[in-house]
């Protein structure tokens, strides 16, 4: 009965076909943080991870997300924006000046769609942000943008690998 009420909440949130693995290769040995008040979310987007074969660690709060992040040292960072007790926005600014974890990019997701926002989150530090719902595809392939060992400067993405939101990058 509850693994029927899972598969129905991730169906639900990432759509029928989308626990299986998707086509897009992500680095082996790929540990992602992901930061989000919503016990829901944490537990979509975990399985979404986990079955793509990523190590994921969880927190419910900004607080939680930055002593994790310099506990674990992950690969890659998913931040909400509104969260108690240290925002999503302020946990960003705090993690990307810390030279323990400058280095590891963080993708802001959240519900808010507003340009401020998406400004503001790179402005503070996040290499990325997506609307939700997430659409699966574009995160792993954002994610593997951001986690691939080999490439160019990544500080920023080109606008083509983004796939949204043209004109926020080019007024950031």
């Amino acid at each position: 009965m509850v693994n029927k009420m899972k598969n129905k909440l991730l169906n639900r949130w990432f759509g029928q076909d989308q626990v299986a693995p998707s086509k897009i290769k992500l680095r082996d040995g790929l540990s992602v943080l992901i930061v989000d008040d919503s016990r829901t979310q944490l537990f979509a987007l975990e399985k979404m991870l986990q079955a793509e074969g990523v190590k994921t660690h969880t927190a419910e709060n900004g607080k939680q997300g930055i002593l994790l992040a310099r506990h674990v040292k992950p690969d890659l960072i998913l931040m909400d924006i509104v969260m108690p007790e240290i925002n999503g926005f302020q946990a960003t600014r705090y993690l990307s000046r810390q030279p323990d974890t400058g280095h590891i990019p963080v993708i802001m997701i959240s519900g808010s769609s507003q340009e401020s926002d998406k400004t503001w989150a790179l402005k503070l530090g996040a290499k990325d942000y997506m609307d939700k719902p997430v659409d699966r595809d574009l995160l792993l392939q954002k994610i593997s943008y951001w986690t691939a060992e080999v490439g160019g400067d990544k500080s920023t993405a080109p606008m083509e690998q983004r796939g949204e939101h043209k004109a926020w990058v080019e007024a950031v």
